[in-house]
């Protein structure tokens, strides 16, 4: 992405086509009540809204990851009327400020590496951006409830 920037933004471009297609397919196929775009162990999301798995972007700088990928996740999230989720399980938190700014981002779910940062990510977010997170992933479920007292919070049962 730094070597050729152009030719990293027409790759990601063709990509992403194909990604706005098949979340087009399935938001036209399937009913919306039933919609959920993740497999169903460990990951929920209210039907309707879309999800993306962000896993991978904590390969990313902040930079690359705001220039790059973020304007691309808003734009699918965009699809569905009550915009979406991103899924996370490493270190992301250096994207906080960018999904701060994602309209479309309505909620974080993180998992395993990333639910030991729970107090940044849920305390990096919008108020109108909610935390989803195993209850048995890093802080006590108490703490949770206490960081947050009860805002902004889905605790997940696996």
């Amino acid at each position: 992405m730094n070597a050729d920037p152009e030719a990293a933004r027409r790759d990601r471009g063709i990509i992403h086509a194909t990604i706005v297609r098949l979340h087009e397919w399935f938001r036209h196929t399937i009913p919306f009540d039933q919609l959920t775009m993740v497999e169903t162990h460990g990951r929920v999301q209210p039907p309707g809204f879309g999800q993306l798995c962000g896993c991978s972007t904590q390969l990313l700088s902040p930079e690359l990851y705001r220039d790059f990928v973020a304007p691309l996740d808003d734009a699918v999230l965009a699809l569905y009327p009550e915009g979406g989720m991103i899924h996370l399980c490493g270190a992301h938190a250096q994207h906080l400020l960018a999904w701060r700014g994602m309209r479309s981002l309505r909620a974080l779910q993180i998992n395993d590496r990333a639910a030991t940062d729970f107090e940044v990510y849920w305390s990096g977010l919008r108020d109108d951006q909610v935390t989803y997170v195993a209850a048995d992933d890093g802080l006590a479920r108490t703490d949770k409830l206490r960081v947050t007292r009860g805002r902004r919070l889905v605790l997940v049962e696996r």
